[in-house]
């Protein structure tokens, strides 16, 4: 007991130090998924870049978190790239132009990355029930998601400064 108490001591001890640093960070996150994508695609290689349709299928106990979803035309989807490598730090894009430089993962819309988490901004095509149809999502069949948000004009940015990169061609 005693040495239980001063565990708990000395882990309140860490917690100020960290506090007094602004540096409390946990070393674990757990993220659980509100639904699946999907989609005619299995493989990510295949996924085209550009617009395709799938659905958005939210597990029922999430269903009341869709109440008027509808009256939006644009979301933000969260996914969970499953299937993508975890261990580089910086990659070219290969599937945008394979003749580009090497860049960090933080600067690229790449899948490849230490936590492969997607933000697509897609059409809502139509709702039923808690399958929402979308259009833009470029995400494989079963690719968790991890949530949804609306889209607002204030989502905007006019003129923003990055990297032009340039595709390889033109579809």
């Amino acid at each position: 007991l005693f040495r239980q108490a001063e565990q708990q001591m000395e882990m309140e001890n860490k917690l100020t130090r960290c506090r007094k640093e602004q540096a409390i960070v946990p070393e674990d996150i757990v993220i659980r998924p509100i639904g699946v994508v999907q989609s005619q695609y299995s493989d990510p290689k295949n996924v085209p870049v550009s617009s395709q349709e799938s659905v958005v299928k939210i597990f029922p106990e999430y269903a009341e978190a869709l109440f008027r979803i509808e009256e939006n035309s644009h979301l933000w989807i969260l996914t969970w790239f499953h299937l993508a490598r975890r261990d580089a730090l910086s990659t070219i894009p290969y599937r945008v132009n394979p003749h580009m430089q090497k860049r960090g993962v933080f600067g690229l819309r790449s899948p490849i990355r230490p936590n492969p988490i997607a933000l697509t901004l897609v059409q809502l095509i139509r709702v039923e029930g808690t399958a929402l149809h979308v259009a833009g999502l470029d995400a494989v069949n079963n690719t968790p998601v991890l949530d949804v948000k609306p889209y607002f004009e204030g989502d905007i940015v006019f003129s923003p400064r990055t990297p032009h990169i340039r595709p390889a061609k033109r579809e």
